[in-house]
């Protein structure tokens, strides 16, 4: 039988998550939806779900099993706090919280009750995400020493709640956060310090792109790059190991490629790079003969239903969490560690 599930902010999330649960996770069953704003009744009546006129009607309600947490940011403990203490399990939108102390409050509440609580960190099923985990896990390119995450856009933060302080607002909470998430799936070590840099654009209180270079105790250097203002952009990936380059071109496409050394030693002596005001021979490329390149092998296409299956399964007692509690602290401690950066200008100890 279906989990009931009820979801709290129906913001364009909060739609998006009843859309396409209802056509692609049979596992679940919306029933319907709560939102501060009475004009969001119309949408929730469109698609043929009951409207709750309180937080309380849903706590409440003994038909209710499970509370999707789709508001602004800086009402996600309170929800998620209150939706366990009445009984629900509960699956909340990212940034989890604003800050770990507010996270571990509410894993608090989780560990008390025993409820299933989890974070919908959905950007792990991307598949150019996926090709670039698959080549790492495949240690095609060697030991990685830099790995560049990028993602630019043109549009801006709307000029809604994303673009206050107080709600949470701002490219860090809104993107970042995704790619920190990514990163601490993918690199498995302790990250050790972080630096960033943030631009404010648009709006005076939050941050319209940032660049962040975290540290790890395996020597890895991660550089995390989101801009919302930029009109050209670079490569989704770029991936630098000791035996090789790993580069996904674009955003949600499994175009990757990778680009290795099938001679590991050559005299360099053999070879420079001739320009108008010097040679290099430090610069110069490897001779053609001593590479070889290959499409960077996709692997299954990731299907974000996983991440709601996994949910149900959790609270059957069948699997554990693919988003473990202690990556989503160890997410939200990057990004505390990132806001003190931002305000001292300093690299900051995670």
């Amino acid at each position: 039988m279906a989990l009931k599930m009820a979801i709290i902010g129906f913001g364009n999330q909060g739609q998006w998550h009843c859309d396409n649960i209802k056509d692609r996770v049979p596992e679940i069953e919306i029933v319907g939806a709560y939102d501060i704003k009475p004009e969001k009744q119309e949408f929730m009546i469109a698609r043929g779900i009951k409207v709750f006129s309180s937080p309380e009607e849903i706590w409440n309600s003994n038909e209710i099993q499970v509370v999707l947490v789709s508001t602004p940011n800086n009402f996600h403990r309170d929800y998620c706090i209150s939706a366990m203490l009445a009984g629900k399990n509960v699956v909340c939108e990212k940034p989890v919280c604003m800050n770990l102390k507010e996270l571990d409050e509410v894993l608090a509440v989780a560990d008390k009750t025993g409820l299933v609580f989890t974070v919908h960190q959905n950007r792990r099923w991307d598949v150019d995400y996926r090709v670039i985990k698959n080549v790492i896990d495949q240690n095609l390119i060697g030991k990685p020493y830099f790995i560049d995450s990028r993602l630019f856009g043109c549009k801006g933060l709307p000029g809604d709640w994303r673009s206050c302080k107080e709600t949470g607002g701002g490219m860090l909470y809104d993107w970042s956060v995704h790619l920190i998430d990514q990163m601490i799936d993918l690199v498995k070590s302790k990250p050790l310090t972080v630096y960033v840099e943030a631009v404010k654009v648009r709006f005076p209180e939050v941050d319209d792109c940032n660049r962040i270079l975290v540290t790890f105790e395996n020597g890895v250097h991660y550089q995390i790059v989101v801009d919302s203002w930029c009109y050209i952009g670079e490569n989704r990936w770029h991936v630098c190991g000791d035996d090789g380059t790993a580069l996904v071109p674009n955003w949600g496409f499994a175009d990757g490629k990778v680009i290795k050394a099938n001679i590991k030693e050559i005299g360099w002596e053999e070879g420079f790079v001739f320009t108008a005001n010097g040679r290099s021979s430090t610069m110069a490329p490897r001779p053609v003969e001593a590479l070889q390149e290959f499409v960077a092998p996709v692997p299954e296409m990731p299907e974000w239903e996983e991440f709601f299956r996994n949910f149900v399964n959790v609270v059957n007692g069948k699997e554990e969490l693919i988003v473990k509690h202690e990556e989503s602290r160890l997410v939200m401690k990057i990004i505390d560690a990132c806001f003190r950066s931002i305000e001292n200008g300093t690299v900051e100890k995670i």
